[in-house]
């Protein structure tokens, strides 16, 4: 199954609040005020990310990302925090402009465009 944009960041919002937020219990309601989407959308979603091993999900239960699931939602998570920081911190771009455009340039970002930015930053560190 592909990841579609949408689903990626459905995944990417269930590791930050699951790991980074270390929240116990991650429901859809959490996730749908997290993204400020309809909570009919999360349930979708999390019916499709679950039926593609990624998340374990029950009806009326709590979320919780599969081992696979986990890795490929830090690495979205890395990709996102590379493209942020180099708005944020090598541009100057606002925060709050950087984390939009930054969820929005990680899903089309070409691989080559993306190391040169690992590399610049890791640079500048």
């Amino acid at each position: 199954m592909e990841l579609t944009r949408a689903l990626q960041d459905y995944l990417k919002a269930i590791y930050i609040l699951q790991v980074l937020e270390k929240k116990k219990i991650v429901r859809i309601r959490d996730i749908a005020n997290f993204l400020s989407v309809k909570m009919p959308s999360v349930t979708d979603a999390m019916k499709k990310l679950s039926s593609a091993g990624l998340i374990v999900y029950n009806k009326r239960n709590y979320i919780e990302l599969s081992p696979v699931g986990e890795e490929i939602a830090k690495e979205l998570y890395k990709k996102w925090e590379v493209i942020y920081l180099f708005l944020k911190n090598i541009l100057g771009v606002s925060k709050n402009t950087a984390q939009r455009d930054a969820c929005k340039i990680e899903h089309i970002i070409s691989k080559e465009t993306y190391d040169a930015i690992k590399k610049h930053l890791k640079k500048m560190s």
